[in-house]
């Protein structure tokens, strides 16, 4: 019998992409509360639990079986701390590893490129999400195990599609912005904002999973050719137009600028709600503008690298257009943006 691979977070952004590209006959599903898609076995396990929440006997039995685990299950609210964060990012990496312990098979743990202290934003993002896998990266690798550290950039939606599991806090800045909800825009206009589609997300994982390079840290970013803000701003201009906003009206200021600093004082006076809005955006900015590039190991991993900026373009183009027919806004201008 062959060994399976054995998958958390297959009901996610990036396990929804990740299921469908794997064999489901050497495939298995961690399910917990959401059931996956896919014809893959699926067993419910709980990784806040030790043994997973499984008896001795089926813990022992799903041992047995494993011969590799992918872990990619967490809670990933950017802002502030969510219920059951280090129960689910901490805990639930110490609970995977015992079970590759167990098995003794190689483990795969996708984290954030957020962790770094040296690439990203000019001060490395503070938040307890990212604390949280900092501490679950330390747990790897120090396991002892044959091991990689995923790092994927901020995670949208299909390249084509736009299609994703849940919207993320890429949407919800993308949709302030094109809904003219923001007085300002706290961001340096030439910082680049580091996105990767999620299906090439989970392109590179399978290729990692098929040749490890065990030890290795992975980063899946889109790197050099990632977009800067202003591009980012004057690709969205067209859908803005079709709601009514000229976002060449919209001031970009950068947040460590002195004037958004005086700004400040006048925005005390805003009313609670667009206030609360600003603050949210302000803390999403941190992490969308990419003052230092991350490294991108896409060329290492395929012959012909797949991420490039015109295809970032696209995939923006294709998350607005998906993000606008959820929320009843029907965008004539193409994914590829003005025609």
């Amino acid at each position: 019998m062959s060994k399976m691979i054995f998958l958390t977070g297959a009901s996610g952004v990036v396990g929804t992409e990740l299921v469908p590209r794997l064999p489901q006959e050497t495939l298995i599903l961690g399910r917990h509360r959401a059931r996956p898609g896919g014809t893959a076995r699926q067993v419910s396990i709980d990784i806040t639990k030790p043994r997973l929440g499984l008896s001795a006997g089926e813990f022992e039995t799903l041992a047995n079986e494993v011969g590799c685990i992918v872990h990619a299950a967490a809670i990933t609210e950017m802002g502030g701390e969510a219920d059951g964060l280090l129960e689910t990012n901490i805990d639930g990496v110490r609970h995977m590893l015992e079970l590759a312990e167990a098995a003794e098979v190689p483990f795969h743990y996708v984290s954030t490129a957020y962790c770094s202290e040296d690439y990203g934003p000019l001060r490395p993002v503070d938040s307890p999400y990212v604390e949280s896998k900092r501490k679950a990266e330390q747990l790897v690798h120090e396991s002892g195990l044959d091991w990689t550290v995923i790092k994927p950039s901020i995670v949208c939606g299909h390249s084509e599609t736009g299609v994703t599991a849940s919207f993320q806090g890429f949407h919800l800045f993308i949709g302030a912005i094109i809904k003219g909800k923001l007085p300002l825009i706290p961001l340096d206009p030439h910082a680049l904002c580091d996105f990767v589609p999620c299906d090439l997300i989970a392109d590179g994982i399978k290729a990692i999973i098929a040749r490890p390079e065990f030890g290795r840290t992975y980063w899946l970013t889109g790197g050099t050719t990632s977009i800067s803000i202003s591009e980012m701003l004057a690709f969205g201009e067209p859908f803005a137009e079709e709601i009514g906003l000229d976002l060449s009206k919209v001031p970009i200021i950068a947040p460590d600028s002195g004037e958004l600093e005086r700004l400040s004082e006048g925005l005390a006076l805003l009313p609670q709600k667009l206030r609360d809005r600003f603050e949210t955006m302000l803390e999403l900015s941190k992490v969308m503008a990419t003052e230092r590039p991350f490294p991108s190991d896409y060329a290492d991993l395929f012959d012909d690298t797949p991420i490039t900026t015109e295809l970032l373009k696209h995939t923006l183009g294709a998350n607005i257009r998906y993000w606008g027919c959820e929320n009843g806004i029907e965008f004539k201008t193409p994914a590829s943006g003005r025609q």
